[in-house]
């Protein structure tokens, strides 16, 4: 009675423990006596634990000075000038309406068109900002 061959897919599935019994101990029996066998397990071990061990996320996510110095000084400097300049604007924004000449109720009107775009856009910011937490890709 002649036995086939082991192949690569017979490989796979003894270092994932999916063989039945009777064929791992054929693959043990032909490992114990082919060089070329435990080699080729060997490689295929390497590159099960390789695989297991690599990760989405990057080990070190700043790789110069630069990169530091960005993260630590620049951007929390420009989100700074952002939001106080933005604070002026819509302070003198909101000046130049509240003492326009114009009728109360189209203040008011204008008003809650402007409340509305503004909740509307950071309810969106706020569920795009929720979905990047926690989705990883």
């Amino acid at each position: 009675m002649t036995t086939r061959p082991i192949t690569t897919d017979d490989l796979m599935r003894y270092l994932d423990g999916e063989l039945a019994p009777e064929e791992r101990q054929r693959v043990d029996a032909e490992l114990a006596t082919s060089t070329e066998l435990q080699r080729e397990v060997a490689i295929f071990r390497a590159l099960k634990s390789d695989f297991q061990e690599l990760s989405f996320h990057p080990a070190n996510r700043y790789t110069s000075v630069w990169d530091r110095v960005n993260a630590r000084v620049t951007r929390p400097i420009g989100a700074l000038l952002l939001v106080a300049g933005l604070a002026v604007w819509l302070t003198y924004g909101v000046y130049i309406f509240a003492s326009s000449p114009s009728d109360p109720w189209e203040k008011l009107a204008t008003g809650a068109i402007a409340i509305g775009i503004l909740i509307l856009f950071a309810s969106v910011i706020w569920e795009r900002y929720r979905e990047w937490l926690r989705d990883p890709y």
